[in-house]
């Protein structure tokens, strides 16, 4: 990179971590904290409100993030270095890539844990992994533009968990505490790729064409993953359970509809001006944070029992 082109990132890096740092709540921060999950044999396979439907489409949902974790933090460190001299959005790099990891490491157990049960998680993996290649063969600012629109997309998710205990009284609480816990680290880092997207390129071109790519993989990967598991567990097939589960995606209603109703939201990322903390959520984080720590010392606790 040449002297006058470093200069002119320096100072758009600048700029933008002070727009992005006037954005983000000071009660925010981004730390990586493991989870440290286990799920044993008094776990249900139907872990999501005893719904064969529903489970499998979450389950798809987590199949996607170890691979998904690693292809974004691949996508940070190729830049990073160009970002060195910006310690504010450096710093946020190195908490997002550890957060990232843990995700990963503790969305493997959900997976593992359905292979155990008889759901093949690991043939949707490998769906995946075959597929990681091609995008890391794309121009890395693609890649970089890919990851900020995926980061967009698990922040709204995120934002729909919290936002609606409901859902959350849904899964079993063994595992209730990962979609908390991953639910407010979404939140809490969800500029962070963004940030960084808009410090090395920032063409509104290609982020939406990065959101595009995002959202095509993230539909293909999840219908096919919900199919495959519903195909393969098809002696525990409930029309009633599924058009429930449909229902609680699309339908009409106050607990029902959620896929439905979060549709509007990611119109936003087509806004010239968006940034992710103009949506102050951080209200959420505070909210589950004390909840998390009392569901893990439930699970604490009757282990020790």
């Amino acid at each position: 990179m040449n002297m006058s082109a470093t200069n002119t990132l320096k100072s758009a890096t600048n700029t933008l971590t002070w727009y992005a740092k006037a954005l983000r709540p000071d009660s925010v921060s981004i730390k990586p904290k493991p989870l440290g999950m286990k799920l044993d044999d008094a776990t249900p396979t139907y872990w999501f409100d005893n719904n064969s439907f529903l489970t499998h489409f979450l389950t798809a949902f987590s199949a996607i993030f170890p691979e998904g974790e690693s292809f974004m933090i691949h996508s940070v460190r190729l830049f990073r270095a160009d970002i060195s001299e910006n310690k504010a959005l450096n710093k946020d790099c190195g908490g997002f890539i550890g957060q990232e990891a843990h995700h990963s490491n503790e969305h493997s157990i959900i997976n593992d844990f359905m292979v155990k049960r008889g759901i093949p998680v690991d043939k949707l993996e490998a769906f995946i992994e075959w597929w990681v290649p091609l995008v890391k063969g794309m121009p890395e600012k693609d890649q970089m533009a890919i990851t900020g629109a995926a980061e967009h997309l698990t922040a709204l998710f995120g934002d729909m968990v919290l936002r609606n205990p409901d859902i959350i009284n849904q899964v079993d609480p063994a595992v209730r505490p990962i979609w908390v816990w991953h639910a407010i680290e979404e939140i809490e880092h969800k500029a962070v790729t963004y940030d960084l997207f808009e410090a090395v390129d920032g063409s509104y071109a290609r982020r939406v064409y990065g959101y595009a790519i995002a959202l095509a993989f993230l539909s293909v990967f999840v219908s096919y993953g919900t199919a495959l598991f519903m195909i393969e567990d098809r002696k525990n097939f409930s029309f009633s359970g599924t058009a429930k589960g449909l229902w609680w995606m699309f339908g009409l209603g106050k607990k029902s509809g959620y896929l439905r109703k979060s549709a509007p939201f990611l119109l936003e990322y087509f806004k010239f001006d968006f940034h992710p903390w103009k949506d102050d959520n951080s209200n959420l984080i505070k909210e589950w944070r004390p909840e998390l720590d009392r569901m893990l010392a439930e699970i604490k606790s009757k282990a020790a029992a």
